[in-house]
């Protein structure tokens, strides 16, 4: 950010492009105090650009480490941590005298969940409920045998207190959306958060590489598990550890296309292309093909079906991307091709048995008896929200609603969850939530494939192809897991997205690069 004052000179008028730092002299008296608040503004624009970018990477950075950011104390400090982000942001707007929000095709979406969030707390008259909502005044009445009561005032969500701290952690994912989108501005920073991701995806990989082989069962080797689970690296639950590998992955995918030596350079024969390994520019993608081909091998490793199937997802997507764009460059479909061959062998060599068994599992589909086991659920989840379908539950309330509509055949075991983020979210927030995803998926979506299809910069080709691919495989994901309640992959997923719409839409950035 930069607070500069112009004063033209009287003899001459300055050269287009040049800015100088210059103090008024209108009195002895107010030149001081003018130079001084100047100097004051210029520290603080510095000192809160620094803090924004490094509140970034320590969120990116530490929120996986903290068991995926799933206990009550991780989730009040990623909260915290967010909205501190958010306020410097805010102040530091505020000092420069400008408030400026970049217009994205996902602003409104994000204030419409955050309005829905709201009115779902906000007591109302029971008959306004009886209106809004039937199943739930039912429930009312059914709870509540003095009369008196019944005629009191109700919220619209079943456990009110459940809601509003839902409704918190979505206020926080927003302002990281909106800080992210609208604190970027150069190649360079973009590319510094691409890389602060892309190493961390590599340290978690090879920490559940490790663990993998050499683990005693206990998260960090020193605490146990008391609700069960089935740990990959710091993540209680493998399959939320392929989700935020499947993010990363194709993003690093992209970090290399990005980076990847111009077609035109090719005129320069077997000489160019020597010396071109020398460069920087190739040392940095030889670094990231090494940490995608990491990650992938951990992914493997997880025995996450729903993650590798997501992740080949990804892949495929970004092949009919290059397609659409007819980049017939051979190197990006062997780039491709050797990036999944090599990264599939070296997890077979590392544990043949755990590999060949999630395929096995994928291949069997429909027979597996879990996913008979989740159909159950989703089956009754589906009348869940077909009888709150104007007004949901409640965010965040699925685990009090769903036992009302389980099955004698589902067993006795608790969800917390659907194992289906859409269905969730139509369980929790009816039709009107449905809506403003399916506005967010389809106009966002459509608006973000337009950016990538109209750029002609190599290096926006390349990490916005990365964005989308990750995007596509946390949505695949979601479909059969419930990742995006995960606070450390919802932070990651949110990233992304701001990431890409800075990337893609807002073209007046200085981002774009050849």
């Amino acid at each position: 950010m930069d607070i500069k004052t112009r004063t033209p000179s009287p003899s001459s008028s300055p050269q287009r492009g040049e800015e100088s730092f210059t103090v008024a002299t209108r009195s002895p008296v107010d030149s001081p105090a003018l130079s001084h608040w100047k100097v004051v503004q210029l520290r603080f624009a510095i000192m809160s650009d620094r803090f924004i970018e490094v509140g970034l990477y320590l969120l990116i950075i530490l929120t996986p480490l903290a068991f995926g950011t799933v206990e009550p104390w991780s989730i009040a400090l990623a909260e915290l941590g967010i909205y501190a982000i958010a306020l410097v942001w805010g102040l530091a707007m505020v000092s420069a005298g400008e408030i400026r929000i970049e217009r994205t095709a996902l602003n409104l979406c994000w204030l419409a969940v955050l309005i829905f969030g709201l009115l779902q707390v906000i007591p109302l008259p029971f008959p306004i409920i009886r209106i809004l909502s039937p199943k739930a005044a039912t429930l009312y009445e059914q709870m509540e045998f003095d009369s008196h009561l019944v005629a009191s005032w109700h919220t619209l969500s079943l456990v009110p207190y459940a809601t509003r701290q839902a409704l918190m952690r979505l206020l926080a994912l927003a302002l990281l959306f909106w800080v992210v989108v609208n604190h970027l501005q150069t190649r360079e920073q973009v590319d510094r958060l691409v890389r602060v991701v892309m190493m961390t995806g590599f340290g978690l990989a090879l920490f559940g590489i490790i663990q993998h082989f050499s683990g005693n069962g206990k998260l960090y080797w020193v605490r146990e598990l008391t609700q069960g689970g089935s740990l990959f690296g710091p993540y209680v639950n493998r399959n939320h550890f392929a989700g935020y590998m499947e993010m990363v992955i194709p993003l690093t995918i992209g970090y290399i296309v990005a980076n990847r030596r111009p077609i035109s350079d090719d005129a320069g024969g077997w000489r160019s292309r020597l010396l071109h390994w020398g460069t920087p520019q190739a040392s940095r993608s030889l670094l990231a093909f090494f940490v995608g081909i990491i990650m992938s091998v951990a992914l493997l490793l997880t025995g996450s079906r729903a993650g590798l199937f997501s992740f080949f997802c990804s892949i495929l997507f970004m092949g009919l991307l290059l397609s659409a764009r007819r980049l017939r460059s051979r190197r990006l479909w062997g780039m491709l091709a050797s990036f999944v061959a090599l990264g599939l062998t070296y997890a077979l060599w590392l544990n043949p048995d755990r590999v060949l068994q999630t395929f096995a599992i994928l291949w069997r589909g429909t027979d597996d008896p879990s996913l008979q086991g989740r159909i159950l659920v989703w089956q009754d989840t589906l009348r869940l929200g077909h009888d709150f379908r104007w007004s949901g539950t409640g965010l965040d309330t699925y685990i009090w609603a769903f036992p009302l509509y389980r099955q004698p055949l589902i067993g006795q075991a608790v969800y917390d969850y659907a194992h289906n983020d859409y269905l969730q979210a139509f369980a929790e927030g009816g039709l009107p939530l449905v809506a403003i995803f399916a506005l967010a998926l389809l106009w966002g979506g459509t608006q973000l494939l337009n950016g990538w299809s109209q750029h002609e910069g190599t290096h926006t080709r390349g990490i916005g192809l990365g964005l989308l691919a990750g995007l596509v495989a946390m949505l695949v994901h979601s479909a059969y897991d419930f990742n995006l309640h995960i606070l450390a992959n919802a932070i990651l997923f949110v990233l992304l997205l701001a990431l890409a719409s800075r990337v893609l839409l807002l073209r007046r950035s200085r981002v774009d690069g050849r």
